[in-house]
């Protein structure tokens, strides 16, 4: 277990309280997967009534308690079975890894290849593409027999992007 999902923004977004964890990283929430987007220390909610004398005291006597939780804030991405979340994940509800083989699983559904959320996951993130960009190299590494579609995927997104961008 990564963590628990302690916020629950829209139904396609969540936060989760975590250990470790970094930035692209995939992870299943009951039948979701989704993907990291960003991870930040959030401070512990007694702090934003303390002087800063209080808080020095307690992080002598509670070092623990006083220095805060590791978020995540994850985007889903799809269910197990390739459709589009409609529900969000419960609060408390775990987030775990996602493993190669149950990667490759879900993108190998009857028998063929499909990305089905990648159009909606490149509309939220048209200013930054590197989490599209470490999913697909992290699908290359584990499917890599489409790893030459996945290049051409990456390098259309990549020079849209850049075609995008204006010279001034």
């Amino acid at each position: 277990m990564l963590g628990r999902v302690i916020r629950v923004l829209s139904h396609s977004e969540f936060e989760a309280e975590v250990e470790e964890i970094s930035v692209g990283d995939i992870v299943l929430c009951g039948d979701i997967l989704a993907i990291v987007a960003s991870v930040y220390q959030e401070e512990p909610e007694y702090a934003k009534y303390l002087g800063e004398l209080d808080r020095e005291e307690i992080k002598m006597f509670m070092p623990d308690i006083s220095e805060g939780k590791k978020v995540a804030r994850c985007i889903s991405l799809c269910k197990i079975n390739l459709d589009e979340p409609r529900t969000a994940p419960k609060i408390g509800e775990e987030i775990k890894p996602v493993n190669d083989e149950l990667l490759r699983d879900i993108h190998y559904s009857n028998g063929e290849f499909r990305i089905p959320y990648l159009i909606p996951l490149i509309d939220r993130c048209r200013k930054d593409i590197s989490l599209i960009r470490s999913l697909l190299h992290r699908l290359m590494d584990v499917i890599p027999e489409e790893r030459e579609l996945l290049e051409i995927i990456l390098a259309e997104i990549e020079y849209s992007r850049m075609r995008g961008v204006e010279l001034k």
